[in-house]
């Protein structure tokens, strides 16, 4: 347990609160040191000043009289030292410190033994390092001209005693290291104090960070199960209906028709398992094996023949390669379209289209369905029947820089269009490909 009080450094204020004070009350208290870090420059400054203490009282050959008051006036100055570790306003550790360096002042001229130099010894390293240049520089320069009027070194005042050249120098070298000493420590403090700060902004940047990524996870997740149980729960309504249907006319078909719905749910639950993550890797190594408009192509005519709507597909342009997360919301967005043209506009045909261009591709649906109630200008927030299909489109497609349009054809139905921008290195190189 630490006995011994812990200190704290002052700082000057900030451009913005100076404006506001006047120049005695700029400087204000920084942020504790703690006691680990000064242990070296506390712990030793208060030994030697209780350890002069003692010498003092045991090795002064002098009335009692005069040693009690060398004492008194030693005791006070390591009074003050610790004192001035509590104290919270600059003016009255200022204030502490002067009377410390009176007390020293004193010591020496008044008293044999030179002991008020211990005082000024301590002063100028405490002073270095606890204040700022403003305050300690003049307090500095006032303690090297107090001990060196007190110790004889100017000759043109009435000294108390002589001075001795090597003593002299020797001293003032050593008050020039101590205040090194302290400005350096002082210096490496600050370092600390910066890089714990900016730790706890990274720290803090951190959390958000991974707020912010929970959130997107939770939503991209909650968007693929939306897509993935939509598109196979209407495919699978409408294979119910069909297997009542077949099972009053025609029943030798209802066993292939379930064997259908059998293999529906299968992939639904592949799907599903990609969906939260499961099996990502997978994922984004068949995206780029494959086709982009061979697997579109399939996957029109799988919904084809599970739902009887006449799905014709077609592609123009070059192809060029895309990312996984491109590949995926293709996928998923050709599903949703092809699911909302059955369930909301009961479309008997549905027309798609994936076009390529230099710099960008897009993927449009266009059925035959009853379209929207909405004019076209006016569709681009729509969400059809309240659901979030659109809405899920228009999510993925932003996460890549695309967009989605969707809305009633001036020849009707309903086409809803999703722009994706390709890569621009991918696209350089595929287009230098092309003109080699």
């Amino acid at each position: 347990m630490n006995l011994l009080p812990e200190s704290a450094i002052f700082e000057v204020a900030s451009g913005e609160e100076r404006q506001a004070c006047r120049w005695w009350r700029d400087v204000r208290l920084g942020p504790g040191v703690p006691f680990a870090f000064g242990r070296g420059i506390a712990l030793t400054s208060d030994m030697i000043l209780v350890s002069v203490l003692v010498v003092i009282g045991l090795g002064t050959r002098t009335p009692a009289t005069t040693v009690i008051l060398m004492e008194l006036l030693f005791a006070g100055i390591l009074a003050l030292m610790l004192v001035t570790r509590l104290l919270k306003h600059s003016l009255l550790v200022v204030c502490a410190y002067l009377t410390v360096l009176g007390l020293g002042s004193i010591l020496n001229l008044a008293f044999p033994g030179a002991w008020g130099n211990v005082g000024f010894y301590s002063l100028c390293v405490i002073t270095c390092f606890r204040l700022p240049r403003r305050c300690s520089l003049p307090l500095v320069s006032l303690s090297i001209l107090a001990f060196a009027y007190t110790n004889g070194m100017l000759s043109f005042l009435p000294l108390p005693q002589p001075a001795y050249a090597g003593v002299s120098v020797f001293n003032l070298i050593l008050l020039g290291a101590l205040c090194w000493f302290g400005l350096n420590l002082r210096a490496q403090y600050r370092l600390v104090v910066r890089l714990h700060e900016v730790q706890m902004q990274l720290q803090e940047q951190m959390a958000r960070n991974a707020e912010l990524a929970a959130e997107h996870e939770r939503t991209r997740i909650a968007r693929d199960i939306h897509d993935v149980l939509s598109h196979s729960l209407a495919v699978l309504s409408i294979q119910l209906q069909a297997a009542r249907h077949l099972l009053t006319h025609n029943p030798e078909r209802l066993a292939s028709k379930l064997d259908d719905m059998a293999a529906l749910l299968r992939e639904s639950i592949t799907e599903s398992r990609q969906a939260v993550g499961l099996l990502r890797a997978q994922l984004a190594a068949h995206a780029r094996s494959e086709n982009l408009g061979e697997s579109l192509s399939r996957l029109a005519n799988t919904f084809n023949e599970r739902t009887g709507i006449h799905c014709h597909f077609s592609e123009s342009g070059a192809p060029q390669q895309v990312s996984a997360q491109q590949w995926e919301t293709l996928h998923q967005a050709l599903r949703e379209m092809l699911t909302n043209a059955h369930r909301h506009g009961a479309a008997e045909t549905a027309e798609i289209t994936l076009r390529w261009q230099a710099t960008s591709l897009s993927l449009a649906v266009h059925d035959n369905g009853q379209g929207s109630a909405q004019p076209a200008p006016q569709t681009e927030s729509i969400n059809v029947g309240g659901h979030h299909g659109i809405e899920g489109m228009r999510e993925r497609a932003i996460a890549l820089d695309g967009e989605v349009v969707a809305g009633s054809a001036v020849e009707g139905g309903f086409t809803v269009t999703l722009h994706l921008p390709l890569q621009p290195p991918v696209a350089s190189a595929m287009q230098k490909e092309r003109t080699a």
